[in-house]
């Protein structure tokens, strides 16, 4: 069973990773068979749509990464961590939080990305 940290930081380097083939395998490392994904943007994706997916945003943001920017917040069953995607020029194009459901093995079953800050009341 891998680390949470490492499961974070593999998922998250699925989505640098240009080669969809590697995409693809960081992705089988770090989620369930039956994982899902879901954003304000896309709903329900399987890895083999998250890997198209994120395909397409490298080929509109070419030299874009995310980054981890906060610790793996986590209890039995589910974690949570901050991220930033960075232009190519370190700019900040978007932050927010994945929400993530653990599953076999300790790997992400559903994960769901939240966009910018929480509104204060």
């Amino acid at each position: 069973m891998m680390a949470l940290d490492d499961v974070v930081d593999t998922y998250c380097a699925a989505w640098n990773t240009s080669d969809a083939g590697e995409r693809s395998r960081l992705l089988r490392v770090a989620w369930t068979d039956d994982c899902r994904y879901s954003d304000p943007m896309v709903r329900d994706l399987d890895r083999a749509a998250l890997v198209a997916h994120i395909g397409a945003l490298l080929e509109k943001f070419p030299g874009s990464v995310i980054r981890r920017t906060s610790m793996v917040d986590s209890h039995p069953g589910g974690l949570r961590f901050g991220f930033v995607r960075l232009a190519a020029d370190g700019s900040v194009m978007r932050e927010g939080v994945d929400f993530c459901l653990l599953g076999t093995g300790g790997r992400l079953q559903r994960v769901t990305g939240f966009f910018g800050p929480l509104v204060a009341l």
